[in-house]
């Protein structure tokens, strides 16, 4: 019994470690820089580890890779904001898109094929769009303090179609990352 705790403890880490440099690359070398920061494809990655792995290992994951791309991007004034705003994200994204036994996820819907094929894929992009305007709140009131409305007006829509890009990743993705599991 122990050893399968010590394996699943070894398993979760290694989850956590992977993930966490598989944020910081996409979010540091994924990226298209902007007025007072950058835009990049790391919240897809950050949706889909939340829907696929779950908070343990999506939180620390997001919120420290998320972070130290920043600071090794040259944008560290950001670090702390995305500690906690992409920390926030992954455990809204996990708890939001979880499955749960014995509750109803709802018919299946008609959309594209393998998109929206059941209540519970549509769940997880319901999901991800909670995460979404997490984000887009998040560094909307985090320009708000380090600069001005007119700074976080000027970050809105890059903000808005990161994370909308974000989510279509998460769509694709999240299918692949459940299978390491």
């Amino acid at each position: 019994m122990q050893g399968r705790d010590v394996r699943g403890n070894v398993k979760t880490l290694s989850l956590m470690g992977m993930t966490t440099a598989l944020v910081t690359v996409a979010t540091l070398y994924l990226k298209i820089p902007g007025p007072t920061g950058f835009y990049h494809m790391g919240d897809g990655l950050i949706y889909s580890a939340a829907l696929a792995f779950g908070p343990l290992v999506a939180v620390p994951a997001a919120a420290v890779g998320s972070a130290l791309a920043d600071v090794l991007g040259g944008y560290a004034v950001w670090a702390p904001w995305s500690l906690v705003i992409k920390g926030v994200t992954a455990w809204l994204v996990s708890f939001l898109g979880a499955r749960r036994e014995n509750a109803p996820c709802g018919k299946t819907q008609k959309a594209w094929p393998g998109i929206l094929t059941d209540g519970h894929r549509a769940k997880m992009i319901l999901a991800m769009l909670a995460g979404a305007a997490v984000t887009v709140i998040g560094y909307s009131i985090a320009t708000l303090v380090m600069w001005d409305a007119r700074a976080a007006l000027v970050e809105l829509l890059g903000n808005v179609l990161q994370t909308v890009t974000g989510v279509i990743i998460g769509v694709f993705l999240t299918p692949i990352l459940k299978r390491v599991r």
